[in-house]
């Protein structure tokens, strides 16, 4: 039952899932982005996202499953992880790039291009140590929104409180599928915080409009 219960909440809160998650909770946020993005405008945003961080990051990982390149979809062994980060990568470059080509708030390519640095950061530290890519996903989306609410004024005391406990349990999951050590979990989810926010703070202090 424990592994079970693991498991379920591993896929909920599967990275790939992060980027879908976190352009729900933008646009339901309450603030500007909620009503200065039209309907058809969040449409083609959600479409973006899902195809360039969700969809072809996936179908990259499960061709390089069928032909043996990869264990399997979980990817356990370290050494499977560096072309499916690459791989991820470039789809994800594909989704900034047009993300900022639509007349829509920058704030969600920002988004995308943070995730983007934090697989490079993640393929990096890969290549000699196995980092948890599930804390980097939570803790880059906690990132995003603690720098949105931070930055825009916006409350989010709900939203963080919520990706806490949410943060807590998936790292409760993956110790107890014995998937990652301790120190393997907190370095992933203080990296990924720590790049969103910075990437935010960095664009904010003038360095781009959003």
């Amino acid at each position: 039952m424990q592994q079970r219960l693991s498991q379920l909440i591993a896929v909920l809160l599967h990275p790939l899932f992060m980027p879908l998650y976190g352009t729900w909770i933008l646009l339901h946020s309450g603030s500007y982005l909620s009503y200065t993005t039209s309907p058809i405008l969040q449409r083609f945003i959600y479409l973006i996202v899902f195809v360039s961080t969700y969809l072809l990051p996936a179908l990259s990982a499960w061709l390089l499953w069928q032909k043996g390149w990869i264990g399997s979809m979980e990817m356990k062994e370290r050494k499977e992880r560096s072309v499916p980060f690459l791989a991820a990568l470039v789809c994800y470059t594909a989704g900034i790039y047009l993300l900022f080509k639509l007349p829509v708030p920058r704030l969600f390519g920002i988004m995308v291009g943070g995730g983007a640095l934090a697989i490079f950061w993640a393929f990096l530290v890969n290549l000699r140590w196995k980092i948890s890519i599930h804390m980097i996903g939570i803790g880059g989306l906690m990132g995003l929104m603690y720098g949105y609410a931070r930055y825009f004024h916006v409350s989010m005391i709900w939203q963080l409180a919520i990706l806490a406990i949410l943060s807590g349990l998936l790292g409760t999951a993956r110790l107890v599928r014995e998937a990652h050590s301790p120190a393997q979990i907190y370095t992933g989810f203080i990296g990924g915080f720590l790049i969103e926010f910075a990437y935010i703070w960095y664009l904010v202090n003038g360095i781009l409009s959003i």
